[in-house]
């Protein structure tokens, strides 16, 4: 049975959590996930004050870790194990700086959260990240209905992930305003925007998706002159839910609100590509698709430049270590000039 909360270790994982926000500015997905692997270490070592604190609880924390299975039955991935030790580190060597501590706990003591070096590289290493091709993207596209309002709406937000690989938080945050069709633009505005880091992001249409220019403008323009919408309401509004008597509920029309998460594009994105016969890929995948397809067709650095600012990065090299991956075949072709079929 879990022991009740220790009060004193309470205390002083809220005044690190507080630490975290304000000094080190973190957002709060990533503060859940510090809490998280706080009360994880807390409850492993029973409880004990933080000011009893040894090496040896944290070299049997990482033990412990490693022998952890997942709801599946899989051993924990380094890539989690790494978030977790992190945290715990960051949590001792802030510790060791706070009166009444530094005699009892020292900087270095925080080390030993650290994995093997094995284990870090294995760790960092970027998983596959499987995407569609463009053709795919154009062809689960072309399939989608749009005799609807709600499906003009479905069918301009897998458009605008297919024209701008836009992260889907900024997706469901964009107002109309934020879209200039004549330009071919979205202005993500992060005092308007949900975008990573609070960062100013221009984004162009990537060319080739004439299809998905036109989607997008056909939804615009109902938003505009049927739905008589303004500039300062949400590009993609919440579809608003109408209670039937002994029916249960309905679709009926918007409700001129954001979606308060991004799970309808995910199901907007899943609904498309099953349509077409094709494997589900996330709303991130659009980002990868463009990245690649950049990372493929640029002639210049200064192309390769421009498509990875389109997608908010502010080091091209991100764009390239996390997004720019081919497949092995597409490795052997270009290192040996054959393609896969031996025969």
């Amino acid at each position: 049975m879990t022991k009740r909360p220790n009060e004193k270790n309470e205390r002083l994982k809220r005044r690190f959590l507080e630490y975290r926000k304000f000094a080190r500015q973190l957002s709060e997905k990533t503060l859940d996930r510090e809490i998280a692997a706080l009360e994880r270490f807390d409850v492993w070592n029973g409880r004990k004050d933080f000011a009893q604190f040894h090496i040896s609880q944290a070299m049997g924390f990482r033990t412990y870790l490693e022998q952890c299975k997942t709801k599946t039955g899989k051993p924990l991935g380094k890539s989690t194990m790494r978030s977790v030790l992190a945290t715990l580190r960051e949590f001792i060597l802030w510790l060791s700086q706070q009166d009444g501590f530094r005699s009892r706990i020292k900087a270095a003591d925080a080390d030993y959260f650290n994995l093997s070096r094995r284990d870090e590289a294995e760790a960092r290493a970027a998983p596959p990240r499987p995407a569609p091709s463009m053709n795919q993207a154009k062809r689960a596209l072309g399939l989608m209905p749009s005799a609807t309002p709600q499906q003009k709406r479905d069918k301009a937000v897998f458009a605008l992930l297919c024209l701008t690989g836009i992260r889907v938080a900024a997706l469901v945050s964009l107002k109309i305003k934020h879209v200039d069709l004549q330009e071919q633009s979205v202005t993500q505005n992060p005092r308007e925007v949900s975008t990573k880091f609070g960062k100013t992001i221009d984004t162009f249409f990537t060319k080739g998706f004439e299809d998905a220019e036109i989607a997008l403008a056909d939804w615009i323009s109902y938003c505009d002159e049927v739905a008589l919408y303004g500039p300062d309401d949400p590009l993609f509004p919440a579809t608003a839910i109408a209670a039937r008597s002994n029916e249960g509920f309905e679709a009926c029309g918007f409700t001129g609100c954001h979606w308060k998460t991004t799970e309808p594009v995910r199901t907007i994105v899943r609904i498309a590509f099953e349509a077409a016969g094709i494997q589900n890929y996330g709303p991130h995948a659009f980002r990868h698709m463009l990245a690649r397809h950049a990372a493929k067709h640029c002639t210049s650095v200064a192309e390769l430049v421009a498509a990875s600012q389109n997608l908010g990065h502010t080091d091209v090299l991100t764009t390239l270590r996390s997004y720019g991956q081919i497949s092995r075949d597409e490795q052997r072709k270009l290192i040996t000039g054959h393609t896969s079929d031996l025969g």
